[in-house]
This record gives C-alpha cells, sequence and structure tokens, in this order.
C-alpha cells in the first residue's frame, strides 16, 4: 500500500486594498502552521511604514513574515527580484506551508507563472526603432508589430507607444521564427510544474466599492493620525523624492501636499479616491485568473480559512 507523503500547502490570498488581506492571511497561517511571504510592492521598503499599510508588530509577531521591510528605497526591486526571493524561500524548505499575500498583480503573476526570459536589444535597435515610431508614425509601426506578432499586437492598444516599442525591442532579440506570444504561451504552459510536491490554492477577498469606501476612509485617517505626513517628509529630506515608490497611492499625494500643490483638508480625500482607483484595477487584474477561490471579505473569512486548511 503506497502512501503519499501530505503536500506541503502553497496559498496565494489576493484582493484589493484595504479588503482584509493581511488578517486574513495571518488566521490562514496560523491554521496551517504556515509562514507569510509579502508580495506587496510597497511593504517591500523598510522606509515606506505607514503609508504602505505594514502589518502592525502585532500582526508580525503572530506570524513569521517575510520580504516586510527586505530592501531599502534607494534600491530597485522588481517583479523579477521578488520572484527570484520568493522562490527562494518556497524551494530552499519544500516542507514548509507559505502564505503568500498582496494586492501587487503583476509581483504574484510573476511568481506564479514565473517571467519569461528575454533580452535587451542592443542601443541601436532600440534608437532604430524609436526613430522609426517618429518617422512613420505609431499607427504604422503597429501595423508593423501586426504582421511581425499579430498574438502580441492584438493585446497592445494602438496608442500605447511604450508597450509597442518594448514589444518590438524583444523580437529583436528572438530568431526569425520566434514569436513573443509563442514564447509566452510556451512558458506559461510550464507554469503548472513551478512548486512540485505543493498543493497550491488562490484564495481572493471580493468587496464592492460602497462597503470598501468607508475602509479606505478609516485606514486614511489613522494613517495621517500616526504621521503619514513626517515619514514622507522624513523621505524627501532623505533625499528620495524620485524614487517610483513614492509615487504609489498615498505617498504621492502627500508629496503633492508638500509640495504645495495642494492644502492639507484635500489630502485625505484625494488618498481616498486614489485608494479606490487602485482597489478598482486590482479587482480587474486579479478577476482574470479562472482558478481564484473567491469569498466575501466580511462574512466569509472563517470560510476561507476552513477551506484551505483541509
Amino acid at each position: 500500500m503506497n502512501l503519499e507523503a501530505p503536500k506541503s500547502k502553497l496559498i496565494f490570498v489576493v484582493g484589493p486594498t484595504a479588503s482584509g488581506k493581511t488578517s486574513l492571511a495571518i488566521d490562514i497561517a496560523e491554521s496551517i502552521g504556515a509562514e507569510i511571504i509579502s508580495a506587496d510592492s510597497v511593504q517591500f521598503f523598510k522606509e515606506l511604514k505607514i503609508g504602505s499599510a505594514r502589518p502592525s508588530p502585532g500582526e508580525l509577531a503572530r506570524v513569521k513574515h517575510h520580504l516586510v521591510g527586505h530592501v531599502s528605497v534607494a534600491e530597485d526591486y522588481t517583479a523579477g527580484d521578488f520572484a527570484r526571493d520568493a522562490m527562494n524561500l518556497i524551494e530552499t524548505n519544500p516542507s514548509q506551508n507559505y502564505v503568500v499575500v498582496g494586492g501587487s498583480g503583476f509581483y504574484i503573476q510573476a511568481l506564479e507563472k514565473g517571467m519569461y526570459p528575454t533580452d535587451r536589444a542592443s542601443e541601436d535597435a532600440q534608437t532604430r526603432i524609436e526613430e522609426r515610431v517618429d518617422e512613420l508614425g505609431l499607427e504604422a509601426v503597429y501595423g508593423i508589430l501586426q504582421e511581425r506578432d499579430p498574438g502580441t499586437a492584438s493585446k497592445i492598444a494602438v496608442q500605447d507607444r511604450y508597450r509597442i516599442v518594448r514589444a518590438l525591442e524583444i523580437l529583436e532579440t528572438l530568431k526569425p521564427e520566434q514569436t513573443l506570444s509563442g514564447l509566452k504561451l510556451e512558458f506559461e504552459s510550464q507554469a503548472k510544474f513551478r512548486f512540485p510536491g505543493r498543493s497550491v490554492q488562490t484564495v481572493g477577498l471580493r468587496i464592492e466599492r460602497a462597503r470598501l469606501e468607508p475602509r479606505v476612509k478609516f485606514r486614511t485617517e489613522e494613517m495621517l493620525k500616526a504621521g503619514f505626513i513626517d515619514e514622507v517628509r522624513d523621505l524627501v529630506a532623505g533625499g528620495f523624492i524620485a524614487r517610483p515608490a513614492l509615487q504609489s497611492v498615498g505617498y504621492k499625494e502627500v508629496l503633492q501636499f508638500l509640495k504645495g500643490e495642494i492644502v492639507e483638508s484635500e489630502l485625505a480625500a484625494l488618498i481616498v479616491r486614489g485608494t479606490l482607483r487602485l482597489a478598482k484595477k486590482q479587482r480587474t487584474w486579479f478577476q482574470r485568473a479562472p482558478e481564484t477561490h473567491w469569498f466575501d471579505a466580511e462574512t466569509e473569512r472563517a470560510l476561507a480559512v476552513h477551506l484551505t486548511a483541509r
């Protein structure tokens, strides 16, 4: 009689900002003896504490967390960097259960499915493509992309200059018979084999705008009371004003206030508006994944914990 060893668990907790992902991830982790890997593109930075809605000291003490405050905001930390560091944890500890939690969809996708390797085109090729756009116009260059790789072109808007140019740059590095869309399909077909020996589940929290808005307002007020403006002021004094992370929701609006572009009485409302806009984008992103098991953020949390523990 062959009895297979129980598989270790890898559970992704996703959903819009302020929906309660952190507390749910902690509850799940405690129920299955897991450690947590943060997939929040702002919480990675050690200097971004208040505005990133970093887990509280009490929450961090309940369950071991990885990649929270992992690097300095002075450093670049890409989705590829995150996927590498998270995968290293997962592969190094095959019997350890992990819960990956965050609202940064592209980072989670990079870990779940990997990032297909592409080289940067030479500087000459990059210059040539940009000159072609200037000379022929974006629509004509989009037509070139359609001829070379219709699958990729079909997923890019004709006015999206950055993605059109980037696609043509990647195609410059491939063999004539290769396409970016074909490479992506081939790569994604291998994604199911990324976590051997593990059972993988994705749990999503759903909450509509009407119920999310008061939660966002409360969290914003608490951040401002906790010294969010002073946190950003210190970052500016430290020379970090131009770092990409400071263009994330919340930090961007506080920077506007510190520059005198808005008054303090406008600040909270602008942060709330930006946060709700981000939540809408996150819902759209995560709803594309058919394998996600969705639970109501307020009424089905216990059910989510129960089902992931089975």
